[in-house]
């Protein structure tokens, strides 16, 4: 499916909104990682451990923030958030962030893909909840730093698009109008 026009860029009170409850998400998610991942600072690690604890940093950085966030997921959230004007139905306005993250009014495929990814995080979330000190700590480290590049991300693409009058150049996986 080819992706709709260029649209003229502009900060509406729901991109905002949308962008605002996508990054409130991440952080929240780094709130809830950051005490386990801070632990090795307290309880000590070995050179193992340690060594271990900077590559998971660098791997979640790259994998999760680069390759992730700011190749594929953040774009996205952004050029579906600049999507959202006066002429959206008022539950695309009021639930911005889920639309942007295409949890709805997206094509099957992109609707999969989001229900999939969420749905596996939460299933990985909870198997690493029961991992002992300092395996959880380990990848906590390695979360924070990928969702904390996201958020960047993030922010970074909407504040650019804002500036430069550009929307991401990515298809915003809309579904074909009947």
């Amino acid at each position: 499916m080819s992706a709709p026009p260029k649209l003229t860029v502009r900060a509406t009170a729901s991109s905002t909104w949308a962008i605002i409850g996508v990054i409130l998400l991440l952080l929240n998610g780094v709130r809830r990682c950051v005490p386990v991942a801070l632990q090795p600072f307290t309880q000590g690690l070995g050179p193992a451990g340690w060594c271990a604890y900077v590559l998971s940093g660098f791997f979640f950085a790259y994998a999760e923030g680069y390759r992730g966030f700011q190749q594929k997921f953040s774009p996205l959230v952004v050029r579906r958030a600049l999507l959202l004007d006066g002429d959206q139905p008022i539950h695309r306005k009021v639930f911005a962030p889920a639309y942007a993250m295409a949890f709805f009014h997206a094509h099957n495929k992109r609707k999969a893909v989001s229900w999939g990814l969420i749905l596996g995080i939460m299933m990985i979330v909870a198997v690493v909840k029961r991992m002992p000190y300092p395996y959880r700590a380990i990848l906590d480290a390695g979360v924070c730093a990928g969702l904390s590049w996201g958020m960047g991300a993030t922010i970074f693409i909407y504040a650019k698009s804002l500036t430069t009058g550009k929307a991401p150049d990515i298809d915003p996986c809309l579904p074909q109008e009947p």
